[in-house]
């Protein structure tokens, strides 16, 4: 018996290619967002301390506390997307907006959402090692490495 459904082409029937690890642009900030919501102080239910008790055991309670804030990586971004390093740098690239006509209102693409989720994490480092806040050799290393950063001399030869 035939089926009532017309038959596909061979582009549609097989495009080629792994599929999109994010269906949208959409999807992909939403979960970027997740991850840096993370990583900021919130409040969350934690079983803590609350005393002792008369027979020296310790004393549980449940209550609200505010969490501290947590440094932002790029390989903590690309572990929370569930993915790796390589695939996030894939994304930046631009390879994967050919293969998607999807954007979102503001007109943003794949490699745009990566970049500015980057940007986000560069400027945290950038803070946190100009404020004091992180020694300063690990973070110009990783701004190096992950932000372009570069040691200049200029020699003049007058």
């Amino acid at each position: 018996m035939a089926d009532a459904q017309t038959p596909e082409t061979p582009e549609e029937k097989n495009k080629g290619g792994r599929p999109l690890k994010f269906e949208s642009v959409a999807e992909l900030n939403a979960q970027i967002e997740s991850y840096f919501n993370k990583q900021d102080p919130h409040s969350e239910m934690r079983r803590v301390e609350d005393g002792v008790k008369a027979d020296g055991s310790t004393n549980w309670t449940t209550r609200e506390v505010m969490t501290d804030q947590r440094p932002y990586t790029i390989m903590g971004l690309a572990y929370h997307l569930k993915t790796s390093r390589d695939t996030l740098l894939d994304y930046e690239s631009g390879m994967h907006d050919e293969k998607a006509d999807d954007f979102d209102e503001t007109g943003q693409r794949f490699s745009d959402a990566i970049k500015l989720a980057k940007a986000r994490i560069n400027m945290q480092v950038e803070e946190r090692m100009l404020s004091g806040a992180a020694p300063s050799t690990p973070s110009i290393f990783w701004l190096k490495n992950n932000a372009k950063w570069k040691d200049q001399q200029q020699i003049d030869h007058k």
